[in-house]
């Protein structure tokens, strides 16, 4: 039986609660056993196991739920792709993008599900029992990006760890790693513009297969959505990419040379096609004309704040470093990005490209991207921008007693936590929009259960830390001042003032 965030909230002593809730949330997305992590446990993604959502749930909990982490890594390498199929975009080495069975934990799904999970396999190649679909890019890097971080805080020994994959082939976790980096390297080589780009194999596929995969994301200047008849290259997965091939070189130390190589490569041709000087800000990514001519997407995006949270930057002459991070840290906690709720999915300023409230755009904000800018940060050695975002994570769940996927927040900046109710009095705000969020996401409740650890627990936050540079803390000290503080607000009273309830409506109409 599904929980309710109010029911785990009744049944934890008071002292307890801020770390021992999303604990328990925690079990609600996790299958019996703790082989897998659903992505959701409210409507849509009930029982799913998505490889994007797992691994970001790996990630945030790595030095917190070590068994949980090595489970999730396991059952994707089971799940990986080992044929060549054109409807359900099966590819060998290829990272599943998401998982269905009719049955969970050995009970049937819900009628909602099966409603879904039909519509799904009949779209995208499944059977009665189970639906394997892997129609993402950025699923495969980011596997191999956990599986290196797993193996430099625990050890390699999970590499030569026997698994079975789905048509029944015996092979280890160090053979699934190769089979994935082939597939990435491949990827490359066939990429005309030398990024890791993406073209759906399936008619009935997902146009954007990267996380934003809303239809109407990729977006010109113009107006003109990308083109999903040719190849698209986004810039987050490209730092996906680099951290991958960095580990594949740890992992195959005989041809480390060559990955870093490609890895170098991939960085550099990021740079010189998604640098923009006039924007002092990283472009979205890269398309194709009806003529097959390269197209850079430069509208302003929280994607390339991605970039702050690896590598990508970590070998580069320490004056384009600054560069970069200086340029991306100042852009993504402008009045353009910041919100009360945390980071906006697009610019504000970009707002009109789009004539509605889509679920990747300018009115929403989603706690999983502002925790992984938030990672980032912090990795560069600004943790008192992190705290900021962190804490606008933190009272969001607090305020909507949920986890949710996101949040709506208005051209003002009023945050949107409340459904209307039965009987209420004021303003009902409309957004002209077509998602409603769900309510218990699971990588949500991994932010929430990482942010809370590292906060209690000294050796984790020593971890975090970097000895900060002259030039950081002078960027921290800049940004600081221009930017609304927010403190975590235990006191409901407080909450309220800083986060009074805005109750909305969802319009379909689409006239935004």
């Amino acid at each position: 039986m599904r929980l309710t965030l109010n029911q785990i909230i009744d049944n934890v002593p008071p002292a307890r609660k801020a770390l021992a809730v999303p604990a328990l949330a925690l079990k609600t997305v996790t299958s019996r056993g703790g082989k897998s992590v659903y992505a959701s446990s409210d409507t849509l993604f009930r029982g799913a196991v998505f490889g994007r959502d797992s691994l970001e749930v790996a990630e945030d909990l790595m030095k917190l739920k070590s068994k949980l982490v090595r489970n999730i890594l396991i059952r994707l390498a089971e799940l990986q792709g080992v044929n060549n199929k054109a409807k359900n975009e099966e590819e060998i080495g290829k990272i599943i993008h998401e998982y269905r069975t009719i049955t969970i934990d050995g009970r049937l799904i819900d009628k909602t599900s099966q409603r879904i999970f039909y519509e799904l396999a009949e779209k995208w190649g499944g059977n009665k029992q189970e639906l394997a679909y892997y129609g993402s890019v950025d699923a495969t890097p980011h596997f191999l990006r956990t599986l290196d971080v797993y193996c430099s805080t625990y050890g390699n020994e999970i590499l030569d760890h026997e698994i079975t994959k789905r048509n029944g082939q015996k092979t280890t976790m160090r053979q699934t790693a190769h089979a994935a980096i082939t597939w990435l390297t491949a990827k490359l080589g066939s990429s005309a513009s030398g990024l890791i780009e993406y073209k759906r194999l399936n008619p009935r596929g997902i146009p954007n297969q990267v996380w934003k995969d809303s239809e109407e994301f990729y977006v010109h200047l113009n107006k003109q959505r990308a083109n999903h008849n040719g190849p698209i290259a986004s810039i987050e997965v490209q730092a996906l990419g680099y951290d991958a091939l960095m580990a594949a070189g740890r992992f195959f130390p005989d041809d480390a040379a060559r990955y870093r190589e490609l890895a170098s490569q991939l960085r550099d041709k990021t740079i010189k096609l998604l640098w923009q000087d006039d924007q002092h800000y990283f472009a979205l990514g890269t398309d194709y004309d009806a003529t097959d001519e390269l197209r850079i997407i430069s509208t302003e995006t929280a994607n390339p704040a991605a970039l702050l949270d690896s590598a990508f930057f970590d070998d580069l002459p320490q004056k384009d470093r600054q560069k970069y991070v200086t340029a991306i840290a100042n852009k993504i906690m402008s009045k353009d990005f910041l919100t009360a709720a945390g980071v906006r999915s697009r610019s504000l300023a970009a707002a009109q490209l789009i004539n509605f409230w889509d679920y990747h755009g300018s009115y929403v904000s989603w706690p999983k991207e502002t925790y992984d800018i938030a990672k980032g940060l912090r990795r560069q050695g600004l943790p008192k921008l992190a705290d900021q975002l962190e804490n606008r994570l933190l009272n969001i769940v607090l305020k909507t007693h949920e986890y949710p996927e996101f949040v709506y927040v208005d051209e003002w900046g009023r945050v949107l936590t409340a459904r209307p109710a039965r009987r209420m009095h004021g303003q009902l705000i409309v957004a002209h929009g077509t998602n409603t969020p769900e309510r218990l996401q699971a990588w949500t409740v991994s932010a929430v259960m990482a942010i809370i650890a590292i906060r209690l627990n000294k050796k984790l936050l020593e971890s975090t830390k970097t000895n900060q540079k002259p030039w950081q803390k002078a960027l921290e000290e800049t940004i600081m001042a221009r930017i609304p503080h927010m403190d975590r607000y235990i006191n409901p009273f407080k909450l309220f003032i800083r986060y009074p309830t805005h109750r909305y409506k969802l319009s379909t109409d689409k006239k935004g």
